[in-house]
């Protein structure tokens, strides 16, 4: 009976979050009343947006898929099973990442994962002869891209995986997931001593900001003041190519208006919109209704 051993956990989170408003028993409040109430105290200044955005993302967490938490294939990190040890200690160095995927001819063919631990012995010292990418690999876990993210973290937590290869139902590779994509889909973004990248959303004045291509709509709606359109996709460089049409070359700086507010593309990589200028109107009302 998974639907009633799911639908009872549900229950008791919601008990558990209820009882924060003095409530000890869920009765014929909903899961929508919980969140209204939030929202009403976080209006009120009662809570802290921050805290109302983690307890959102908790209810929210049982409906995600590992698909729309991964890093998608085209900004992965990998290194062919062929290439020099030497060349992997590079991307190690250069990366500060401690897992990186193996494939195999072609990022398709993922045949494991290279741990930097394993590669240790190797950076100070000489490589020996014949020792191969292949000698040292690890297995690599798979999931796919439509596991449900709460599972897919009992499963990773129960196996000691941090890292999972996201494959399409052919067995293509579609992205990888990490137990810390799970853990800030839920706390927000998580900033390491090897993290140096920019802001995914930040603010230059009252109306001008800068956004990561991939930071999700809601997000950003929720930041600028202004409910931009999610219907058709999830991130901002989605709604931008929605809108154009087209997929812009690297030199190109599209740009879009839509319901007043104009994105434009200041950031193209290998044809995938990396950062977008956001300017709302000077004017615009908080949370406004963007058709």
């Amino acid at each position: 009976m998974p639907d009633d051993a799911g639908g009872s956990a549900n229950i008791k989170k919601q008990n558990r979050i209820l009882k924060l408003f003095g409530h000890n028993m869920l009765e014929k409040v909903t899961q929508q009343d919980i969140m209204l109430m939030l929202l009403a105290v976080k209006e009120k200044g009662v809570i802290e947006a921050s805290t109302y955005s983690m307890i959102k993302n908790i209810f929210e967490f049982d409906d995600l898929t590992a698909a729309e938490v991964m890093t998608h294939r085209t900004d992965m990190t990998a290194i062919e099973d062929s290439d020099p040890l030497q060349d992997a200690v590079d991307v190690f160095i250069e990366t500060g990442y401690s897992r990186i995927p193996v494939y195999h001819e072609d990022i398709d063919n993922i045949v494991g994962l290279l741990y930097a631990k394993d590669l240790l012995r190797y950076v100070c010292g000489d490589i020996p002869e014949g020792l191969k990418l292949t000698d040292i690999k690890r297995d690599a876990f798979y999931v796919p891209k439509t596991k449900n993210c709460s599972e897919l973290f009992a499963e990773m937590t129960a196996n000691k995986v941090q890292l999972a290869v996201v494959v399409d139902e052919y067995g293509g590779t579609e992205g990888l997931i990490t137990m810390e994509d799970l853990i800030e889909s839920i706390v927000g973004n998580i900033q390491d001593e090897y993290d140096n990248e920019e802001e995914e959303i930040k603010r230059l004045s009252d109306n001008i900001f800068t956004v990561d291509g991939a930071a999700a709509i809601d997000d950003v709606s929720e930041l600028i003041g202004v409910k931009l359109p999610d219907d058709e996709c999830e991130t901002i460089a989605g709604l931008m190519l929605e809108q154009l049409g087209e997929i812009p070359k690297d030199n190109d700086r599209p740009s879009v208006l839509i319901g007043g507010v104009r994105l434009t593309a200041v950031q193209i990589e290998d044809r995938r919109i990396a950062r977008v200028l956001i300017e709302k109107p000077q004017d615009s009302g908080a949370m406004e209704e963007r058709k």
